[in-house]
């Protein structure tokens, strides 16, 4: 994956990085998922900044950003994410999502709708059933432990789909052990009791898209009942990480909800 250069923002003594290029209308934000950084865009950048304009960040303990000592939550991120649009002077962007990201994405049009076009969630944790709690603890755990890289690995190797090539799995996993434990550690632990799905489902006024991948990653069923705007698509073929494996079928889904909800 070939590397971007990064220019640096500053947000309360906070490096935050970002790639930024092209122009037009709406411009795009893209934010990666935990553990992730904004080299995970490679497949979408060049796509659409030839008719917009598009930044994609490493949030806050990720990539090239700063990684202080604090609490990881999601709040924490969309103001981040707040500030960098400020500072960019970015007005009413889209805000695309993975994973994570999509949760910030979310979080962010609830916070400030006014200055959010649309938000699209990839394949995020949006209402997760079954033992998801339990699961999550543990990591967290491992991730406190000794062998946290160890811890990382397992867990993200759950995420692929059959036919995600080799080569592609190696460096998605090497690039997640470059979070550091105490960022990884925090932010999931955070997702479980300062995250509220719920509430930001009920409270978003943008247009909203998630972008399904098959994992068992939301109740989509509820989401429309709290959200009856939302949209939901679905890619076939790919494990978590589609926007990396299938960026043909993403790019698409994409294009088409920037035509009907946001150009149109």
């Amino acid at each position: 994956m070939a590397a971007l250069g990064a220019v640096n923002l500053v947000r309360d003594g906070v490096v935050l990085a970002y790639d930024g290029a092209g122009s037009g209308y709406p411009p795009l934000v893209f934010v990666h998922g935990a553990a992730c950084n904004r080299r995970f865009w490679c497949r979408q950048v060049p796509r659409f900044c030839a008719a917009h304009r598009v930044v994609a960040v490493d949030l806050r303990g990720h990539g090239e950003s700063d990684a202080p000592s604090e609490r990881y939550t999601v709040r924490l991120f969309a103001e981040d994410l707040a500030s960098t649009c400020t500072q960019l002077r970015i007005e009413s962007p889209v805000v695309i999502g993975h994973s994570l990201g999509g949760l910030v994405a979310l979080d962010f049009a609830c916070a400030y709708p006014d200055h959010v076009a649309a938000a699209v969630l990839i394949d995020s944790p949006l209402l997760p059933g079954g033992n998801r709690a339990e699961v999550v603890r543990d990591l967290v755990a491992g991730l406190r432990g000794r062998d946290p890289d160890s811890a990382l690995r397992g867990y993200f190797a759950r995420f692929f789909g059959p036919h995600d090539d080799a080569a592609t799995r190696s460096w998605l996993l090497d690039q997640t052990v470059r979070t550091e434990p105490h960022v990884t550690s925090s932010l999931w632990e955070e997702s479980l009791v300062s995250w509220d799905d719920e509430a930001a489902l009920r409270e978003c006024r943008v247009p909203l898209l998630y972008i399904d991948a098959g994992t068992p990653n939301a109740d989509l069923a509820r989401a429309v009942e709290l959200c009856p705007g939302l949209m939901i698509a679905r890619t076939i073929g790919s494990g978590h990480f589609s926007p990396l494996v299938v960026p043909e079928q993403v790019n698409a889904v994409l294009d088409r909800f920037l035509r009907l909800r946001v150009s149109g």
